[in-house]
């Protein structure tokens, strides 16, 4: 469902930007390269709206996150209706609560040309993204994140950054829609167990298995 890749990509690339970062973008790699060695877990709320190219609204969602290296993370809209991403860092499940279904799938090797490859490994930066600073907009500093792959679900993305946190993001793609995101309430002090991110169906929900 389009609906899906649309809030997959927004979680790859959230991730991508948890941390601390200085007030100014004097290396972005090593910026991130701090990310992965200091930031193990984190967990907080999100706003999102889905804007055409012609700029209408599609679509406006909240809800909450959590992410812990190496290879989990839950993604949960509350509204306007249930849906939930979910991977224990060997598969990767969409329940939508709803219609009563729910798709599990591998993370697979695909992942590695995406920014989650930034939040649960240890690739390297230039070989998969081209970065730019943007420099400071409406009291925020913004990166600008360009994947190296073209065959990559999002076109570009851009980070902005308030008091060392990601607070906005913006996720661009090839055919001119935006993804919106406004972070909020982040928390780094309260790691989950294993078992938080693995998917137990509800009664009477059948998990389809997929390649």
């Amino acid at each position: 469902m389009r609906i899906q890749q649309i809030l997959f990509r927004s979680l790859l690339i959230l991730f991508l930007g948890a941390g601390t970062i200085s007030s100014a973008w004097a290396s972005a790699q090593d910026a991130l390269n701090n990310f992965v060695k200091n930031r193990s877990f984190a967990e907080g709320q999100f706003s999102q709206v889905v804007v055409s190219p012609s700029g209408a609204v599609k679509q406006r969602g909240t809800g909450e996150f959590t992410f812990s290296r190496p290879g989990k993370f839950r993604w949960e809209i509350k509204k306007p209706y249930p849906l939930l991403l979910l991977s224990n860092g060997i598969n990767v499940v969409s329940f939508d609560e709803d219609m009563g279904q729910a798709t599990q799938k591998p993370i697979g090797n695909a992942m590695d040309s995406t920014p989650v490859a930034l939040l649960f490994g240890n690739k390297d930066v230039n070989k998969l993204f081209n970065l730019k600073d943007e420099g400071v907009k409406d009291g925020k500093e913004w990166l600008v994140i360009k994947p190296k792959d073209k065959d990559n679900l999002f076109d570009f993305a851009r980070i902005g950054w308030k008091d060392g946190l990601p607070v906005s993001l913006e996720i661009h793609d090839a055919l001119g829609q935006v993804t919106q995101l406004e972070l909020s309430n982040w928390d780094f002090s309260k790691p989950r167990p294993a078992s938080f991110f693995d998917f137990k169906p509800p009664a009477g929900v059948d998990l389809i298995k997929t390649q």
